[in-house]
């Protein structure tokens, strides 16, 4: 199920007052999406999200990374009360009030004593004295044992008190996740180019790999502008060397595209070549929405129509709707503009 749809789907299931269980390969984006949700939820409410100690007046979103606790962690540590009955003092990392979403994170890399504890909190909503408050939901994540990423067999218990959703990568969802959350745009063209590395996991493999995951991991560090000569370095460290080769390769494409001066400004815009290279045809995308990026907002407008216009000149529409997705999420006074209006009148029956 591609993500658009999980999300849909976990909302629904949220309101039915059952929990979520996410299941998916590694690096997919599986933690993402509930994050997002998270940010809808306290946009609905007009409040903040807090991620750890959330108030009445916040949204709460706890995230748990199963694999690094034990079961005292959550179901408390057992003691004797002055009367002699057995009682347990929780470490205070579950919530008391309010309202917000308790994700457990890798849950199958859990050990089963904790699986075991987060099993009757899904159940009963309740610890010993502790109990849930009513606004909180639980939402479950992991990977399946065919992953063979160090997962556990689901216990049936959790299988029959969850709704099992199984997640898997889309590239077009994707793509339009990264370019709301600003990954670097030479990762979102080589993406769009070559869909086929977004995602590329080998369990036998122990050496770094492309996913959704570390695709972010890598925008992040580009976008700190590192020289350009270690760039296939940095790479290599997040997407392993193939994929970096590669990435690169499409990178120094920009090297080859036309002047884009001339091509923002309109000045010799009949005279300047249209590239006929599919590769060359993204960078030069990536190279236009970079320019537009920086641009000065009292020459925006005229570089955005300009730049649109020669885009429309490749073969397909796909190069002009890339461009103008990109742009508007970085640009977002774009979209008054009489450009933005005509291109979404040309191209209704398409998501831009």
């Amino acid at each position: 199920m591609k993500p658009s749809k999980a999300l849909q789907i976990i909302q629904s299931v949220l309101k039915g007052g059952n929990a979520p269980f996410l299941l998916g390969g590694t690096g997919i984006g599986k933690s993402a999406i509930v994050r997002e949700l998270a940010d809808i939820l306290a946009d609905k409410r007009e409040v903040v999200i807090d991620t750890i100690k959330p108030t009445k007046n916040q949204f709460g979103f706890i995230d748990f990374r199963l694999s690094l606790y034990e079961s005292v962690d959550l179901g408390g540590l057992p003691y004797i009360d002055d009367q002699g009955g057995q009682k347990r003092a929780f470490l205070g990392n579950l919530p008391v009030e309010g309202e917000g979403l308790l994700f457990f994170d890798e849950y199958a890399q859990a050990h089963p004593s904790v699986q075991a504890v987060v099993g009757q909190l899904i159940y009963e909503k309740r610890l010993g004295e502790y109990a849930m408050p009513k606004g909180w939901k639980i939402i479950c994540a992991g990977n399946r044992a065919t992953d063979r990423a160090g997962s556990n067999k689901l216990p049936s218990h959790v299988i029959g008190r969850t709704s099992l959703i199984n997640f898997e990568h889309d590239t077009n969802d994707w793509l339009t996740w990264a370019v709301k959350n600003d990954v670097q745009a030479d990762i979102l063209g080589f993406i769009q180019y070559q869909p086929e590395w977004l995602n590329i996991f080998d369990s036998k493999v122990m050496k770094p790999q492309p996913s959704p995951r570390s695709w972010v991991r890598l925008s992040d560090t580009l976008k700190t502008a590192p020289p350009q000569e270690l760039w296939q370095m940095i790479a290599e460290s997040d997407i392993g060397e193939t994929g970096a080769i590669e990435f690169c390769s499409f990178v120094s494409l920009k090297e080859g595209v036309p002047n884009l001066d001339d091509i923002v400004n309109g000045e010799m815009f009949h005279e300047v070549e249209v590239v006929d290279n599919i590769g060359m045809m993204y960078a030069t995308v990536v190279a236009l929405a970079t320019v537009m990026k920086e641009a000065n907002s009292k020459v925006v407008g005229r570089y955005f129509e300009n730049a649109l216009a020669y885009i429309k000149k490749f073969p397909t529409p796909e190069y002009s709707i890339f461009f103008v997705r990109s742009i508007i999420n970085m640009r977002s006074e774009l979209i008054e503009t009489s450009t933005y209006s005509e291109f979404k009148v040309e191209h209704q029956d398409l998501e831009v």
